[in-house]
């Protein structure tokens, strides 16, 4: 099979040298940060709940604590609340709930559950956390901590036949199972975290959540889980696009001038070669001063396009490929001036609305977060970041969020003509340009190559703390959909492991990574400077019997942990690096490791 290009990244945290990507780790995380505000505010399906039977609060752990009375009254379907003493019962329609003040043991129709935060029982009035809801009631939950909201939100309910069919061939059952022993082996072994679809000849072979959408509240993802999609984002730039193409209000060969008319050079760059990253333009998100850019600047897209129209091209329009997100920014403007409507509206009406996608939207409305997980950075150490600033900027290059569920509305779609005719699919999944040599084609928002389970249409995303994937094998009618709320993860590698799950071919099952001894004096052989091909420097240092990695003199170091004799890995990042030595004993060089790629570095000293 040939191998993939990691080209979908929308955040310039790789430093590129010899095609190969490397994670920066010493770049500067974006922590979400907390209000100073002491109020929370509690919504139930966009209705705020009122503080009459008490005030939400967060207990000394930050967990949430909310007044379930309260709650009780939106939820209706007959519910009520008795409360005797220091215990409580919640009556609903389908359950009967005992709680007990100060126990985290909760009596569900008479089966024992246990929640990770005890109730507290105050009076009359029942206080319970967030994962209550969402563990017990069904309920999606969203927790902004920069803002102090709550959202308890009803799951929408997919109407759609194929979410309605039962898979119950042996063949089918037997993939579903290993299927989802391998994605609960890598949430315990490789701290995944986020929601897969997989489906084969129209059956859905596993929809469902790993791990946690909020570690802090103890927010299990959930099939409804919403994410921001990233760079998958493009494909629906690509697909408005074509929809008015064949409207009539669009060509492919459409001059950039005749949409930006003070776009230098807009005259030699065609639609197609945004759509194809065949432009020349730089990509605007490895500039410092988009990341420096006031969220207010972000309602007017020119300032986003005043910060690239002006740079030199990278190469003649149509001679070569350069994955940009400015090209697709620009796309995304000329849908609003060709349409006459705003991105997202044009979005909403002519793509959402009619595949019924009742879960995608922009990830940000200015300051106000639209998806309910929190993304994380990190490896097997995480911590919370935020991407505010990514997907208020991103427009048409990746401004979205999405669920596994409304993603998979969108691959059906894609088999017939909901949207747009056969001959403009078959326009949109053609092998236009070569994303490098001997590497998969670019199409229009998809990536596209051939491999063992024949032709593989595909496309990933990336912001600082989400990562996600769609592949569609059309031969096989197989997708495989993962999203995760961890910024940076190997989808690459996941989606070909659950792809060989689903065709029989092999597969390594996931193992928790293992810390051996090693010694100071091989510790020491191994310090040094490493060069990477481009002229960055790694520096690998040895103290108190550790081993440290330093790049790009950064200052910041963080600690390889050994798994072998001459193999490490970094907790902060899924990063292995393996050093090399000479018949001599003399160490030459190291192998770095990281999303499918191997990148091959010197000692320099």
């Amino acid at each position: 099979m040939i191998k993939k290009v990691f080209s979908c990244i929308l955040i310039s945290t790789f430093l590129v040298f010899s095609n190969a990507a490397i994670l920066s780790v010493s770049a500067s995380p974006v922590i979400a940060t907390k209000s100073a505000s002491d109020v929370i505010t509690v919504s139930m399906d966009g209705i705020n709940i009122s503080s009459k039977d008490g005030q939400p609060y967060q207990d000394s752990n930050s967990i949430v604590m909310v007044p379930l009375n309260t709650v009780m009254q939106q939820l209706g379907n007959n519910s009520n609340i008795q409360i005797k003493d220091s215990s409580a019962t919640l009556t609903t329609s389908d359950y009967t709930i005992k709680l007990e003040n100060n126990n985290k043991k909760v009596i569900i129709n008479n089966e024992v559950f246990s929640l990770s935060t005890a109730p507290i029982i105050k009076g009359t009035t029942v206080f319970v956390p967030l994962e209550f809801f969402s563990q017990f009631l069904g309920k999606t939950i969203d927790w902004d901590s920069s803002t102090k909201t709550a959202k308890i939100l009803t799951p929408v309910k997919n109407t759609e036949e194929y979410f309605q069919s039962v898979v119950n061939s042996s063949r089918y059952l037997n993939t579903s199972q290993k299927l989802d022993n391998y994605l609960s082996l890598l949430q315990s072994a490789d701290n995944f975290h986020g929601s897969v679809l997989v489906a084969q000849d129209g059956n859905i072979l596993i929809d469902k959540g790993y791990g946690k959408a909020d570690a802090e509240q103890n927010i299990k993802n959930a099939p409804q889980t919403e994410f921001p999609i990233g760079s998958m984002t493009k494909q629906f730039t690509a697909m408005a696009i074509m929809q008015l193409v064949e409207k009539g209000l669009i060509n492919e060969n459409d001059l950039l001038s005749k949409y930006v008319p003070d776009f230098p050079k807009g005259d030699t760059i065609t639609i197609k070669n945004l759509l194809t990253h065949a432009s020349g333009i730089q990509n605007c998100t490895n500039f410092p001063e988009f990341w420096s850019m006031k969220l207010d600047s972000f309602k007017d897209i020119n300032n986003v396009i005043n910060l690239f129209k002006n740079k030199p091209l990278e190469f003649t329009p149509g001679t070569d490929f350069d994955y940009t997100n400015s090209g697709y920014i620009l796309l995304g403007y000329i849908v609003t001036k060709a349409s006459g409507m705003s991105y997202i509206d044009y979005l909403q009406k002519n793509i959402f609305d009619p595949l019924n996608m009742k879960s995608t939207g922009l990830g940000y409305n200015g300051a106000d977060k639209m998806y309910t997980s929190t993304g994380y950075s990190g490896y097997l150490d995480q911590y919370p970041v935020s991407d505010e600033i990514t997907l208020n900027g991103a427009y048409g290059a990746g401004a979205l969020y999405s669920t596994t569920e409304d993603l998979y509305k969108w691959d059906r779609a894609l088999y017939t003509e909901k949207l747009v005719k056969q001959f403009t699919l078959k326009n949109i999944f053609t092998n236009h340009v070569q994303m490098s040599k001997n590497g998969p084609y670019y199409g229009y928002g998809w990536m596209l190559t051939d491999g063992k389970y024949g032709r593989e249409i595909y496309h990933g995303g990336n912001v600082l703390g989400f990562t996600g994937n769609i592949a569609r094998y059309p031969n096989k009618d197989l997708t495989i959909i993962v999203l995760t709320n961890v910024g940076y993860y190997n989808v690459n590698s996941l989606n070909d492991t659950l792809a060989n799950i689903c065709m029989g071919g092999s597969y390594e099952l996931p193992s928790a990574k293992q810390v051996v001894k090693v010694d100071s004096k091989t510790l020491d052989k191994y310090a040094g400077s490493y060069t990477i091909p481009g002229g960055l420097n790694i520096s690998i240092t040895s103290n108190g019997g550790h081993l440290y990695y330093e790049q790009g003199g950064s200052k910041a170091k963080y600690e390889l942990f050994p798994e072998s004799q001459n193999k490490f890995f970094l907790r902060v990042s899924n990063v292995e690096i393996k050093f090399n030595v000479n018949v001599k004993d003399q160490t030459t060089g190291l192998d770095l490791y990281q999303l499918g790629e191997d990148v091959q570095i010197d000692k320099s000293k």
